[in-house]
């Protein structure tokens, strides 16, 4: 297909990456800042425009991956295009493209992507399209370059990104505490890392509750006060550690209840 690539950041670099590797063709990149379109172009071997009067609008497929308060207003100001249409947000409904074109949709990754990495972790796209021609078109392309594709509609997709924002997002969010804490009390929070890896790994073959462990789910109380002594300095931390521990008794032990 030829692709024409709006955005210059995480997304679409990746998706510009892969999509060369699967034997597509970028015909272009547009991003405002005429440097970064140009970087990411020359990187795809294409040609870059910060104009969106410049935009080719006449390709397979135009991919819209920029922050997604923007692309209402890039719809608007580009108008109707004779390419397939699609965005990539979790969090926007499939209309947030459809402006006066006929052909839009969403290729939404699941997935942490970073322009920095060399090697791309398995990527999953969600895919929607307004009728059966366009899903077509686009579940056969992200076939071609993410490991699964799965069709979502705006409700099945907001709840994908939900749970992904938690496992994701909110997981590196206690990472960040953690990382914190050990640096404050001068041990190594790398040493952990190992750790983390056997806590996702397990997952692969088992549900999360089968897989808990610590001191809450043994009811191990003075543990428990012993940890709680530790992070008397730290009270955020010691919000998230009481809510957890309490969630993970009510849950799995029926304390509380």
């Amino acid at each position: 297909m030829d692709i024409v690539l709006i955005g210059s950041g995480n997304v679409a670099t990746v998706l510009g990456s892969k999509s060369l590797a699967a034997g597509h063709r970028i015909v272009q990149v547009y991003s405002r800042n005429a440097d970064h379109a140009n970087v990411l172009a020359t990187r795809l071997g294409t040609t870059s425009t910060s104009y969106i009067s410049s935009v080719e609008r006449k390709t397979d497929l135009m991919i819209i991956a920029v922050r997604d308060n923007v692309v209402s207003h890039f719809v608007q100001e580009i108008g109707e295009v004779r390419s397939t249409i699609a965005h990539t947000a979790g969090a926007l409904p499939i209309n947030a493209v459809s402006g006066s074109n006929k052909s839009f949709g969403v290729i939404y990754p699941l997935q942490s992507l970073r322009k920095e990495i060399d090697i791309v972790p398995p990527v999953t796209l969600l895919v929607d399209g307004n009728n059966p021609e366009t899903r077509d078109l686009l579940v056969k392309y992200s076939a071609s370059i993410a490991n699964v594709v799965l069709e979502a509609n705006d409700e099945k997709r907001m709840k994908y990104h939900l749970a992904a924002t938690i496992v994701n997002n909110f997981t590196n969010y206690l990472f960040t505490m953690t990382a914190s804490f050990c640096e404050k009390e001068n041990i190594s929070f790398s040493i952990l890392q190992p750790l983390m890896e056997e806590t996702v790994i397990r997952l692969r073959n088992n549900t999360p509750q089968n897989t808990q462990t610590g001191a809450a789910i043994r009811n191990d109380l003075d543990t428990i006060e012993k940890h709680r002594d530790l992070l008397n300095k730290y009270p955020d931390i010691l919000n998230f550690y009481d809510s957890f521990t309490a969630e993970i008794q009510k849950s799995v032990l029926g304390f509380g209840l």
